[in-house]
């Protein structure tokens, strides 16, 4: 149910841990209760055989359990490949959906003018009700103006805050997701991943992303 989708997301989206679901079993482990969608996923190291057998509810429970097996042999021993920027943000692109419209939100961390921080919590809200399930807004999970967007967006649910691996925003509102060694390899994914930016103050770092961005021809 709820709880197993809730740890498995934590395992998957934060830790990047394997998840192997048996999706014959239903529940959430055949996607329901917002499962992380990767997870669906055939991983590298299965084969396309095993996979299947996973989810097939004809197949012996013999097979299954077989194939399962192998599965996690298979994961064990799978060498640790390092991820590019690019096939992180694709990664995470599937993992919101191919329909998703992906808007990144960057910002200073500290607010300078004197109605920049009401303006980001008005923007928020209106973004979130104008646009609805259709958009997925993701943060670079810095204080400042994106924290103030991730707590003013909705009920959150909709707000991914991309960290590199094994940091947390500490927002308490949206999901934390990890992509990226450091700060750089991060800044360079977020500029991969999202069809528009909006920027409100920042400085050098908020730059940096927003011309990676507009060189591969997304909307700043």
């Amino acid at each position: 149910g709820p709880g197993v989708s809730q740890e498995a997301r934590a395992a998957f989206y934060v830790r990047g841990a394997d998840v192997l679901p048996l999706r014959r079993t239903g529940g959430a482990s055949d996607g329901m209760f917002d499962f992380p969608q990767g997870a669906l996923q055939k991983p590298a190291f299965s084969t396309e055989e095993q996979w299947s057998l996973l989810a097939s509810k004809i197949a012996s429970v013999e097979d299954s359990a077989g194939a399962l097996a192998a599965i996690v042999q298979m994961s064990l021993g799978a060498p640790v490949v390092k991820e590019t920027a690019a096939r992180a943000a694709h990664r995470l692109r599937s993992e919101f959906g191919q329909d998703a419209h992906i808007i990144c939100v960057l910002g200073g961390t500290e607010f300078r003018g004197p109605d920049s921080e009401a303006l980001v919590k008005a923007i928020a809200p209106k973004l979130n009700a104008a646009l609805g399930s259709k958009a997925t807004y993701v943060t670079g999970g810095m204080a400042g103006v994106q924290e103030t967007f991730a707590k003013h967006c909705g009920d959150g649910s909709r707000v991914w805050n991309l960290l590199p691996v094994g940091q947390s925003s500490g927002y308490g509102r949206g999901t934390d997701i990890n992509a990226g060694s450091d700060l750089e390899e991060r800044k360079a994914i977020f500029g991969m991943l999202g069809d528009v930016y909006i920027t409100l103050e920042g400085g050098s770092g908020t730059s940096q992303e927003a011309r990676a961005a507009h060189a591969r021809g997304a909307s700043v």
